[in-house]
């Protein structure tokens, strides 16, 4: 475990994933199921998340997101972050049922890559350090309004047929989840701004296609605000968007490493 942190990973996801099959078999026979155990398994798969990137990032010297499978489980952790700090605030308490499929998937994908003990590459430039995982904290805030996205379209799905099932008591309004998907983008674009910017103070700016894709990914959240505001688009279509328009932030991931 010495230097790679897998362990906790490892555990962070199983954490995830059973929480969320205990989730979905609670509603699916319609048990009822205590809020403070939804929490408790996201609460374990955070802090088996914050150990991971602790003894990564130790052993490193630096933030660890020098790799592609690194930044994803970086991305997971900052949506699990969002959620706790924002969760509440929106009305959202189903959002963990819903992102724990995701973190289960990337976290899964990127564990088999990182269970060797990271390279010590120690940071030389903070800007970078503030730029990068700024960035990534704002991927997070546009995932969880992907998922708030689709928790709205499968609301309004049962809504529309009249299918009163388990899940739809469950789930938020679709007012409550149509206000969040737009407080998560614009908090998303604040915390890209950011990023963005400090980027500029590196010693090595960022040029060409990285500087394209964060751009273009800052355009397309803030033309999608700006058709809210000024055009009046229905929440409906602000839900299919923000689903549709995270495909960017995930090409992004794609093809960029730190």
């Amino acid at each position: 475990m010495t230097g790679s942190g897998w362990i906790w990973l490892a555990l962070s996801t199983a954490c995830f994933l059973g929480g969320f099959v205990q989730s979905a078999l609670a509603l699916r026979h319609g048990r009822y199921q205590p809020p403070a155990s939804k929490l408790l398994a996201m609460a374990a798969g955070f802090a088996g998340q914050c150990l991971f990137l602790a003894v990564r990032g130790g052993a490193a010297g630096r933030c660890p997101i020098t790799s592609p499978q690194e930044i994803l489980v970086f991305v997971s952790w900052s949506a699990v972050l969002l959620y706790f700090l924002l969760g509440r605030a929106f009305r959202l308490s189903l959002l963990g049922l819903f992102i724990a499929p995701m973190v289960s998937l990337f976290q899964s994908l990127a564990l088999p890559f990182l269970m060797r003990p990271a390279v010590r590459h120690p940071a030389d430039d903070y800007w970078l350090e503030m730029h990068a995982s700024v960035s990534l904290l704002a991927y997070g805030a546009f995932a969880l309004a992907c998922i708030a996205g689709v928790m709205f379209l499968i609301q309004d799905h049962l809504l529309r047929r009249g299918e009163l099932q388990a899940l739809s008591y469950e789930l938020p309004p679709v007012t409550n989840l149509a206000t969040a998907i737009v407080r998560l983008i614009a908090i998303g674009l604040v915390l890209l701004s950011v990023g963005i910017a400090s980027g500029f103070g590196t010693d090595r700016p960022p040029t060409g296609m990285h500087l394209v894709l964060s751009v273009g990914v800052w355009l397309a959240y803030a033309a999608l605000l700006a058709v809210k505001r000024f055009r009046g688009l229905a929440s409906l279509e602000t839900a299919r968007a923000a689903v549709i328009v995270f495909g960017l932030p995930v090409l992004t991931l794609m093809m960029l490493e730190h």
